[in-house]
């Protein structure tokens, strides 16, 4: 009996392996494509940020941060609306959110021309 169940046992391998192999493997190519694309082009749209921050002004600090106290999110966006003036970070930033629905849709072809649209806004090549 054991020499059988060593036969069953291959023979559901091999099926399984043959029934997998049937799956079309393009959409999972596309999308794993598109999420390499959508971290290589993240990591370059942060890069860019980051330089175009350290370039730029800086805010004097305010009263409240001399006396100590801690800076809420809506006060330090004020403070950086006053300052910031890249337009193309805020479409950077979009197309990179486009991107990731897109992605997170499984269209491969809106992901990848968002993730064009990104670097084309932080002047990277497209």
């Amino acid at each position: 009996m054991r020499v059988k169940s060593v036969y069953a046992h291959s023979l559901v391998a091999i099926l399984l392996s043959v029934g997998a192999a049937s799956f079309p493997v393009a959409p999972v190519a596309a999308r794993s494509s598109c999420s390499a694309e959508l971290q290589r082009t993240r990591i370059a749209v942060n890069k860019a940020l980051a330089q175009h921050a350290a370039a730029g002004p800086f805010a004097p600090e305010s009263k409240f941060a001399k006396l100590g106290h801690q800076p809420t999110p809506s006060t330090l966006a004020q403070a950086e609306s006053k300052f910031d003036n890249w337009p193309n970070g805020s479409d950077a930033v979009a197309a990179l959110q486009r991107a990731r629905q897109a992605s997170k849709a499984g269209d491969s072809q809106a992901c990848l021309d968002a993730l064009r649209d990104a670097r084309t806004a932080i002047g990277a090549n497209p």
